[in-house]
């Protein structure tokens, strides 16, 4: 059974222009481990919006009787969400099973690369502890759509379940609520202000929360403030943060809000260490 679920709302994923990697397939003749996928290098980045290819979780995607499948490649060291006694951070899980769904939104629905992928509703379950030291190219994240709709021909909505395998065996599991916006629509609700890279905005009456109540050294890495008039904590990260914005964004990334949610945990519990798998 899941120790935690954890659900949350508005979670924009930005798509950019794909490069010349990447396939889509389609082999109906064959089904689930029988399939061999890659793990020697990842998918185009653009695909899973990240800047970095080292911040890249995927390696390869395929579609088997209708199943999209994805090989996860999760880091054994991250600058922020690092391994505990050598299990991966549940954020990791997360943010693998986010990738997957943009993947697949691109590669399987024709989901254009300018628009923006806006998951309204996603949610995932850690049913199991992953160790860094069992998990060598035996990842897989599978998804399945469950429902669609169209408005004047164009897709509208789109929703998926999906789960992360572990040598056949799962390991984790979601859904997720996603909308496709255009440049122009979208271009309309940016807020221009969460876009400086430079500034760490904070609403007035607010103070940045202290690291060690949630967990965390730095205090660039801690996501939460408080007002000061009476302790209510608002979602405040600093941009500076490589390993949360390794590019300009004018939205709050989903695991920042889910790592928002493990601090706001902490900091009531006063258990520092607590995570959605604890």
């Amino acid at each position: 059974m899941p120790v935690l679920s954890v659900s949350r709302d508005i979670l924009f994923v930005r798509s950019g222009t794909l490069g010349s990697a990447g396939k889509k397939t389609d082999r109906s003749g064959l089904r689930g481990f029988e399939v061999s996928l890659s793990y020697a290098s990842t998918v185009p980045r653009q695909l899973v919006h990240r800047r970095s290819p080292a911040d890249v979780l995927l390696t390869d995607y395929e579609t088997v009787d209708g199943m999209h499948r994805a090989a996860v490649q999760l880091p054994t060291s991250h600058r922020m969400f690092v391994p505990v006694r050598r299990t991966h951070d549940s954020l990791m899980i997360a943010e693998a099973l986010r990738q997957a769904v943009s993947l697949f939104c691109h590669v399987e629905h024709d989901v254009p690369l300018d628009h923006v992928v806006y998951i309204e509703h996603v949610r995932f379950d850690i049913l199991d502890l992953l160790s860094v030291d069992n998990i060598d190219d035996s990842l897989v994240a599978e998804s399945i759509t469950t429902d669609r709709t169209f408005e004047d021909e164009s897709l509208d909505n789109l929703k998926l379940s999906a789960r992360l395998l572990n040598r056949g065996q799962v390991v984790a599991s979601g859904t997720a609520s996603v909308r496709p916006i255009g440049p122009d629509v979208y271009s309309k609700v940016r807020k221009p202000t969460m876009a400086d890279p430079h500034f760490r905005y904070l609403p007035a009456g607010t103070e940045v929360v202290e690291p060690a109540g949630v967990g965390r050294l730095d205090p660039s890495d801690v996501v939460l403030a408080r007002h000061t008039s009476d302790g209510t904590l608002v979602v405040a990260p600093d941009p500076r943060n490589l390993a949360m914005f390794d590019h300009s964004v004018e939205y709050l990334p989903g695991v920042t809000m889910l790592e928002a949610a493990r601090q706001a945990l902490r900091l009531a519990t006063g258990c520092v260490g607590l995570d959605f798998t604890s």
